[in-house]
């Protein structure tokens, strides 16, 4: 799977040369060996995140200001455009992505929100909401820290929708991102839609972005979206309030807290 991944890489996403510099001096300026900062750089740099091959194209994000979260070394974000930002709670990701000059603040973002609200234009949340304790809260952040028609990039593993999907995914990738012991929520395509609207979004569309090619993803996507194990949704900030036949009293205090 490995060779086929890095075969992938190289017809379909762009090398980024320019950028190797960077990386090597944040790893030398933290007093990693070269062979761990090689290892990262061939991983997480070398080549544009295959998921953000498309999005980053067709929604133009290297111009908006994105709040990452889960920004890890910072292989996404680097991508996004001026005055974005990063939310990670692994002190040594956060470390080197900062000594490659990357915006980023280290905490924990289901214990406090330092975001401004209405300060960004997207919000990219890639492999993060199956592990949060609160979906619907974390969502509800992000709505308030988009701008007016901001939009959401979420991005789940999901459970295959059939027998044959299962057993299809099982044999092109060797395993299934839902069953991780790290995770703590399973979503459908169907069910992260769900959870998405809920919180105050308008889906644009559910997309795997593979082939991260538009002629292409647009010939595939309406299969694999049903197929594959794994989601994009994008979605855009509606206005947003609780139904009547939802009383308030159900909703908890912290709910609407920073």
């Amino acid at each position: 799977m490995k060779n086929f991944t890095d075969f992938f890489k190289k017809i379909f996403s762009k090398e980024n040369a320019g950028s190797k510099k960077k990386i090597f001096a944040a790893g030398e300026n933290l007093s990693f060996d070269f062979e761990k900062t090689d290892k990262i750089w061939e991983k997480y740099f070398r080549f544009t995140p295959l998921k953000l091959v498309l999005p980053l194209e067709k929604y133009r994000l290297g111009g908006k200001k994105v709040l990452d979260v889960g920004s890890a070394w910072g292989e996404f974000l680097i991508h996004f455009g001026r005055d974005s930002k990063g939310i990670e709670v692994l002190p040594e990701m956060v470390e080197f992505s900062k000594a490659a000059g990357l915006d980023v603040e280290k905490y924990n973002f289901e214990n406090e929100w330092h975001e401004k609200p209405e300060s960004f234009d997207a919000v990219w949340c890639s492999n993060v909401l199956e592990h949060v304790v609160a979906p619907h809260r974390l969502l509800r952040k992000f709505h308030g820290a988009l701008k007016k028609d901001g939009l959401v990039f979420i991005r789940v593993p999901v459970i295959p929708s059939n027998r044959f999907y299962f057993l299809l995914n099982k044999f092109f990738l060797g395993f299934l991102g839902y069953e991780s012991l790290q995770h703590i929520n399973a979503f459908t395509r169907k069910t992260i839609e769900f959870a998405i609207e809920r919180a105050g979004f308008e889906i644009i569309e559910s997309n795997v972005f593979l082939p991260p090619n538009g002629f292409l993803n647009k010939l595939f996507n309406p299969i694999l979206k049903n197929a594959a194990s794994f989601i994009t949704v994008v979605a855009r900030k509606i206005p947003f309030e609780y139904p009547e036949k939802r009383p308030a009293v159900h909703n908890p205090e912290w709910l609407g807290r920073d």
